[in-house]
């Protein structure tokens, strides 16, 4: 019925599985990425936006080279899955930053653990900075569904149900513990930048190459049926998932202890930004 490739992280894969299947099975699903759209320099980012496709002349930076070749790879592969299936028979679906249990990147786990603690917490970023995420099992159950409808097309899986930023963000998911906290905003990017905090995920430093990244439309989504958890459901249970059996404790020491994580530098932080007046 339908090819669902998870696995696209080389464009040779995804044309080698889809002209291998293309006459055996209806549909070809490619899970893409918001990714494709870098560098991020609009804003309400839509599916037909004009896509970098090859590395331009004169990167230097090395996180620069990283983003610009993971968005080409994928924008690539998507072009090879419709190029075997066809556009009517091809769903491409490119999520923004995905969040929940069993994420093995460790790069939202923070905000669980962090806000379990309660107290002083560093809120990054101005006060109007936007931020957009996915709970994983929200965008796997959409995927399901747009197969089982037939659908077809370009779509991004972007949350949440409404426009958010940073600091509203923080304050919802907070409600998730009985705790009180004092919420600290550090509004100066400069002073972030200074002490390792360019992106603390869903929050990514809307600057130059990232201003939209976090900016990306989501009315096509919408209209095409993706659904949205309840934030605070997100965040107990991702938080009852790392201090589950699923993880190990080494593998919780390894990001809680690690010398430079927020969790271990917060407080000698915010000490900091309150010394600045």
């Amino acid at each position: 019925d339908v090819v669902i490739d998870n696995s696209g992280r080389n464009v040779e894969w995804t044309k080698k599985s889809a002209e291998l299947l293309k006459d055996k099975v209806d549909q070809y699903m490619y899970t893409s990425s918001t990714g494709v759209y870098y560098p991020y320099f609009g804003s309400d980012i839509a599916e037909d936006t004009k896509l970098v496709l090859e590395m331009p002349n004169g990167v230097e930076d090395e996180i620069m080279k990283m983003e610009y070749g993971y968005g080409i790879m994928k924008a690539n592969s998507e072009i090879e899955a419709i190029k075997a299936f066809g556009k009517n028979r091809s769903i491409i679906v490119r999520p923004t930053y995905m969040i929940g249990p069993a994420d093995k990147t460790d790069r939202f786990i923070y905000w669980p653990i962090r806000l379990a603690r309660g107290g002083e917490v560093l809120i990054p970023g101005k006060i109007e900075d936007p931020v957009q995420y996915m709970d994983v099992r929200d965008v796997a159950e959409w995927m399901i569904r747009l197969a089982e409808q037939k659908k077809v097309g370009i779509y991004n899986a972007v949350g949440p149900a409404t426009a958010q930023t940073m600091n509203a963000f923080v304050l919802e998911a907070s409600k998730t513990f009985d705790h009180k906290f004092d919420f600290v905003q550090v509004d100066d990017y400069e002073f972030l930048m200074d002490n390792n905090i360019p992106y603390l995920v869903p929050w990514i430093m809307p600057q130059a190459d990232n201003f939209g990244s976090s900016r990306i439309s989501t009315k096509l989504c919408k209209s095409n049926g993706l659904t949205y958890r309840n934030l605070q459901d997100t965040i107990k249970e991702t938080h009852d998932w790392w201090y589950s059996n699923a993880i190990t404790q080494e593998q919780r020491d390894k990001f809680e202890l690690k010398q430079d994580n927020l969790l271990l530098t917060e407080k000698e932080i915010l000490k900091q930004w309150k010394n600045r007046g």
